[in-house]
């Protein structure tokens, strides 16, 4: 009987680490960085685990897109899927858990590949984007309505396109003329920021940028799901 109970005991401190090798958890909040050909672009993974399942959503500029994938050890791996040119696009997230850090690679549904790494969401962080929502009363009678011209840079090139803006309060309508062709566009402006799409047969263009002191804009657009710039505007 003693002879099983010592047994029993050098078990017990042999599955030890094994237990203790699966106490990763990715449950929370993650602001996530990925590359591309075309440029790099952030967004938020909000993530639920049960066990080795992985659940939650991407959360960026343009919406919510669920996402859903697993984790064993210290391995992640995600998958999500957007539209890109009418089709879809599974973009595979592949990363190894560092504590509260992950770094790997992207892969858009075996078209290109990039880098991935994502960080844990702090409390300080979520304090300072919340911090902005106390200042729109300075600015609050900012008004953008009318012509303006753009310089846009990415990593392909670089662009001139030109806008004609109508604002109604926070509300933000108007025209794009530029390399994708013709089309409207919606947005708001509260206080100095600025934020408008443009949807168009080559997908969606998402602008977001600030209203500066001299009254300039300036900003950063993205290029559907795989592709970023920068960009300055100037009435004309």
């Amino acid at each position: 009987m003693r002879r099983l109970t010592i047994i029993a005991f050098l078990f017990l401190l042999l599955c030890a680490p094994a237990a203790a090798a699966q106490t990763a958890n990715a449950a929370g909040t993650w602001d996530a960085n990925v590359t591309s050909p075309q440029g790099p672009f952030k967004f938020q993974l909000i993530l639920k685990q049960e066990g080795e399942k992985i659940t939650g959503v991407v959360k960026g500029e343009r919406g919510e897109t669920p996402i859903e994938g697993t984790l064993s050890g210290k391995e992640i791996k995600l998958k999500y899927t957007i539209k890109f040119q009418d089709n879809d696009m599974v973009i595979t997230l592949t990363g190894a858990m560092d504590g509260a850090a992950i770094k790997g690679s992207a892969d858009y549904g075996g078209l290109a590949d990039g880098e991935f790494n994502a960080k844990r969401a702090s409390d300080a962080a979520a304090a300072t984007t919340k911090a902005p929502a106390s200042t729109p009363s300075a600015s609050d009678k900012t008004d953008i309505s009318g012509a303006w011209v753009f310089q846009v840079e990415t990593s392909a090139g670089s662009g001139s396109p030109t806008f004609t803006f109508k604002q109604d309060g926070e509300k933000l309508t108007g025209d794009y003329k530029g390399a994708f062709g013709e089309a409207p566009l919606t947005g708001t402006v509260k206080g100095g920021k600025v934020d408008f799409e443009i949807k168009g047969q080559q997908g969606t263009l998402t602008y977001t940028g600030t209203i500066e002191k001299d009254g300039n804009m300036k900003g950063t657009v993205q290029l559907g799901e795989i592709g970023s710039g920068t960009w300055t505007g100037k009435r004309q």
